[in-house]
């Protein structure tokens, strides 16, 4: 069987790197070929050995093409815009699975992005969701819930381990926030929080990994807060791993969430979290164990400082992290529940 996953993104981030992980995981299993617009996605996908299907940009021409010269048995479309053209460009001819990867505020209400995902879906064979709220919050869920499956993200730690060291940098940063600096993560928010506790920890440094439209928003926060010469900026890394697993917390303010893959990793890593309880974080951090959840930036605050402080908390809250992450993910049985979505769409 050969299986096109569909997505909008050119550059790796946490529903990309879910993709690159089935695709990694189920490479003896079927025929995969990861299909998104051209851009530095390419050598992430040769790193992980995952075959590229390159468009101009996700459109209708762009991809129907894909589809005459890879002439997928399957297409795996994730997120909402892939779903839509996805659907249109098979012409009932191809299979379409919807995989959605995040709660998004704009999917909770009547629009047309939230009203052209529900027609789509009646010609979609299954629907995957990372998280509960993500089919609870939809708006029109009662019209596409009897074919929604809930599959909560893992992470592969062959992917981790091969690539960790293709990295050969070091850092020093006490806590970061890896991620697109996006509304859905409350970059201004992280930026406000990160600001008060440089304030505190004198001589703490923050690593803001990741690039996003809100860069100069939080730039224009650190420099108002005269925090901006201990905050570094490294843009999208390649290898994100090294510089998250050398720091003692990982900080998220999200708005909402599926199951961000930067806090699975981070707990692979032994990396505790201290973040606002958005929708998946609600299942991956045990509150006072493994880090801390809390509404309020003064809480939030007060437990990043602790981490970054207090040596013997740290260590362990950080080997809980790895005991928790490892009850969590089970890869052989998400493998085998792949697997038999997509057998079952050929019965």
């Amino acid at each position: 069987m050969k299986v096109l996953h569909v997505l909008q993104s050119n550059r790796i981030s946490g529903a990309e790197n879910v993709v690159g992980d089935i695709c990694m995981m189920l490479v003896d299993e079927y025929e995969m070929a990861y299909c998104s617009p051209e851009g530095p996605i390419r050598k992430a996908l040769e790193d992980r050995k995952v075959k590229f299907k390159a468009m101009k940009s996700l459109n209708f021409f762009e991809l129907n093409r894909v589809l005459k010269e890879y002439k997928p048995d399957l297409i795996h479309a994730h997120d909402v815009q892939a779903t839509v053209l996805s659907v249109i460009c098979s012409f009932n001819k191809i299979p379409v699975i919807s995989h959605l990867h995040g709660n998004m505020e704009d999917m909770r209400k009547i629009g047309l992005k939230s009203f052209l995902y529900m027609l789509a879906n009646k010609r979609t064979k299954k629907i995957v969701t990372v998280s509960e709220g993500c089919l609870d919050d939809y708006v029109f869920k009662n019209e596409i819930s009897r074919k929604t499956i809930l599959l909560k993200n893992i992470i592969y730690k062959e992917r981790i381990n091969g690539l960790i060291n293709k990295d050969p940098k070091e850092y020093d940063f006490d806590f970061v926030y890896v991620g697109r600096l996006s509304y859905q993560k409350n970059p201004e928010r992280i930026a406000e929080v990160a600001s008060k506790i440089l304030k505190i920890c004198k001589n703490a440094k923050f690593g803001v990994i990741g690039n996003g439209e809100f860069k100069k928003n939080m730039e224009i926060i650190f420099e108002r807060h005269n925090v901006e010469d201990r905050v570094i900026f490294t843009g999208s890394l390649e290898y994100p791993y090294k510089a998250l697993g050398q720091s003692k917390c990982l900080l998220m303010c999200s708005r909402f969430e599926g199951t961000p893959i930067a806090a699975l990793e981070a707990m692979v890593l032994g990396v505790p979290i201290v973040s606002t309880p958005a929708d998946g974080m609600n299942n991956l951090v045990e509150n006072g164990v493994t880090g801390y959840l809390a509404e309020k930036d003064e809480v939030l605050i007060e437990k990043v400082v602790n981490l970054i402080t207090c040596t013997k908390q740290q260590k362990e809250m950080s080997n809980n992290s790895k005991i928790k992450v490892n009850n969590l993910m089970n890869e052989n049985q998400y493998k085998q529940t792949v697997m038999n979505l997509y057998r079952e769409i050929f019965k």
